[in-house]
């Protein structure tokens, strides 16, 4: 039986490009995995890149999503393919993914003993890489997280664990929403994590995109909480750790506390949040070490707009 790895992609041709170049080099490709490029009716032309990759290896297959609406759909659809062609393993990607060697081979390796497996993100990119890298190597960066969740771009699934819990059909956050449905469920899995399974991962490269990003990563994780019936007490915690920086940063003029020592207890909390996810970044550059606190403050922020429009949806069903 062979594995599945399922590269999810929109209008995002050039990364896809890269993407497959570098799959087309791993090992394992066509005899211990397939590839299945699952498209979200890009305008670009993705398809016609995804061609010349089919031609040239039997075992990848480029497919339009039959149902829109965001990468929970895709990933639902994903799963019931898996399932009906008879995959043991989904390895979960994006086009933005390039990958090393031997990612497959070590993350199944490791998956044979478990229900799923992280593999070690890179992150590429500028200023905004350093400040989100930590979000990418979540489950690697707070100790113990990966045995509940792990960030669905970098993981291998076994199949048969959707017949316990599936993906829920949203716009983005799905795989929290996994996580939180599975922890709702009772349902537990043996998770962990492949240290030598190395993967690079980009992320926007300018404040607009990134704004994008994270308002629709709210907008998703609004719905999920919603769809799934889970109170969004993990985004309110988030929330307030933005709160609790922009509100001492407003007082410090009417305070004892002198700017400079405020401004220092900033410096050390970046230098710190910088240190353990230095690891994650390909090419980390220590003039950004004050990076990952912008990042924090940015995605709290954007935690308590998921909360907001958690409590707007839930007050209009309600009506």
């Amino acid at each position: 039986m062979k594995a599945l790895l399922v590269i999810l992609n929109k209008d995002n041709a050039k990364p896809l490009a890269e993407c497959l170049e570098s799959i087309s080099k791993m090992d394992g490709l066509c005899e211990e995995f397939d590839v299945l490029i699952l498209d979200g009716a890009s305008k670009d032309n993705s398809r016609e890149i995804a061609e010349k990759y089919e031609k040239e290896y039997p075992c990848i297959k480029f497919k339009v999503q039959e149902r829109l609406g965001g990468t929970g759909f895709a990933r639902r659809e994903a799963t019931e393919y898996a399932l009906e062609q008879g995959y043991w393993a989904i390895i979960w990607g994006d086009s933005e993914n390039v990958y090393h060697r031997e990612y497959a081979t070590r993350i199944l390796k490791k998956l044979e003993k478990n229900d799923a497996v992280g593999g070690v993100p890179l992150v590429r990119g500028n200023f905004y890489a350093h400040a989100f890298a930590w979000y990418h190597a979540l489950h690697l960066v707070f100790p113990g997280l990966y045995k509940v969740h792990i960030p669905g771009n970098n993981k291998a699934e076994k199949v048969e664990i959707y017949e316990k819990v599936q993906y829920p059909e949203t716009l983005r956050s799905e795989d929290y929403g996994f996580s939180l449905l599975a922890k709702k469920k009772g349902v537990k899995f043996k998770q962990d994590v492949a240290k030598d399974a190395i993967v690079e991962v980009s992320l926007p490269e300018n404040f607009r995109e990134v704004k994008a990003w994270q308002r629709a990563r709210a907008k998703g994780v609004a719905q999920v909480l919603r769809d799934i019936g889970v109170k969004p007490w993990d985004n309110l915690a988030w929330g307030f750790a933005s709160l609790f920086f922009l509100i001492f940063a407003l007082l410090i003029p009417f305070s004892y506390i002198p700017l400079a020592i405020y401004t220092a207890l900033f410096i050390l909390a970046g230098f710190g949040i910088f240190i353990v996810s230095k690891r994650y970044l390909k090419n980390p550059k220590n003039a950004y070490f004050f990076a990952p606190v912008f990042g924090l403050l940015l995605y709290s922020l954007y935690s308590l707009t998921a909360v907001f429009m958690y409590l707007k949806t839930s007050k209009k069903q309600r009506k």
